[in-house]
């Protein structure tokens, strides 16, 4: 696992995870120039997920544990924020969970929308929304074809 740091070592330290499969530079790339004026900056790179290094990922656990390490060896325990989309939003809620470290504020992006630029991100809940939210209200989904997969999927988990 690498830590890319920007910003003044002085400033309220902000920890940026990524997403599943995601590069640090394609999550964060475009932000963290406007973070750094204001924070230390500490984008993960997680164990095989960086160019730069030959490993494996690990463990969530394992992974946790090194992300805490690196906060309390060079942020002395303490970070301002987290921010992680996707599988960093897994971590984050794991460093909050553990509390073995000290976080002033966490925020769990769920969705990979959020990574989108606008016009993406319009079409994809354009094109999902009608589809999810029936089973969101209703616990079916609407199409015939959504309830078929459905039903195949619980079929196949209850043989």
């Amino acid at each position: 696992m690498k830590v890319y740091e920007f910003g003044k070592k002085s400033a309220p330290a902000l920890l940026l995870l990524p997403g599943t499969c995601c590069h640090w530079k394609g999550n964060f790339g475009r932000v963290i120039p406007l973070l750094e004026k204001d924070f230390r900056v500490l984008c993960v790179s997680y164990d095989g997920f960086d160019e730069t290094e030959n490993t494996e990922f690990p463990t969530m656990l394992e992974e946790t544990e090194k992300i805490e390490a690196y906060i309390k060896e060079h942020c002395s325990g303490h970070i301002h924020g987290a921010y992680g989309c996707s599988l960093g939003g897994s971590f984050v809620g794991l460093l909050a969970a553990r509390q073995n470290i000290h976080m002033d504020y966490g925020i769990l992006g769920s969705s990979d929308l959020d990574q989108s630029p606008v016009a993406a991100a319009k079409l994809q809940t354009a094109l999902l929304l009608p589809l999810l939210y029936p089973f969101i209200r209703d616990g079916k989904f609407k199409s015939r074809i959504l309830q078929f997969c459905q039903f195949t999927h619980m079929v196949a988990e209850s043989a």
